[in-house]
């Protein structure tokens, strides 16, 4: 069973068809949708504000979600955030992929359909308009994204999902 705890009264609420590594840690003031795979190691701290982790997320091995006091971060359905990456504060889009070990500061809001280079550094506030690839520390979008390249990592994380709860 995965480590879930309450925090000041908040405990998190995860959907039944979601599956949670045992080694995670899921703490407060958590919503989980349906269908969302936490990996072994992640740490998602709902301890300060709010996190909203939409139907059909990733969150891969060693990742973190956190904020500042009273901030509320959302990962909009089917965003993946890979390996160790960290996401404090903000918005994810809908299928959003954030690579391994990235990470997206404060008030930064990533929209729909981009990916977000491995070893990026977004910084604090920083908007990326939907369909963009963004790469490099500090952050820099360089080019738009593929309609073929969302449809093929939604299809493979949908099955990898699936698969960890057989």
């Amino acid at each position: 069973m995965a480590n879930i705890f309450e925090f000041n009264g908040y405990i998190p609420v995860i959907d039944k068809t979601s599956f949670i590594h045992p080694n995670a840690t899921v703490t407060g003031n958590v919503i989980i949708g349906k269908n969302v795979y936490i990996g072994p190691g992640a740490a998602i701290r709902g301890d300060w504000g709010q996190i909203i982790i939409e139907d059909g997320c990733n969150v891969q091995e060693n990742c973190t979600i956190h904020m500042f006091p009273g901030t509320t971060v959302l990962l909009k359905e089917s965003a993946h955030i890979g390996h160790g990456a960290i996401i404090h504060g903000g918005t994810i889009g809908r299928n959003v992929l954030i690579g391994m070990n990235a990470v997206v500061m404060d008030n930064s809001v990533i929209g729909d359909n981009c990916i977000i280079g491995a070893l990026c550094f977004v910084a604090a506030g920083t908007i990326v308009e939907d369909r963009k690839v963004m790469v490099g520390n500090p952050g820099k979008v360089v080019k738009e994204t593929l309609g073929l390249c969302r449809s093929v990592t939604i299809l493979h994380w949908v099955v990898a999902t699936q698969l960890h709860k057989i």
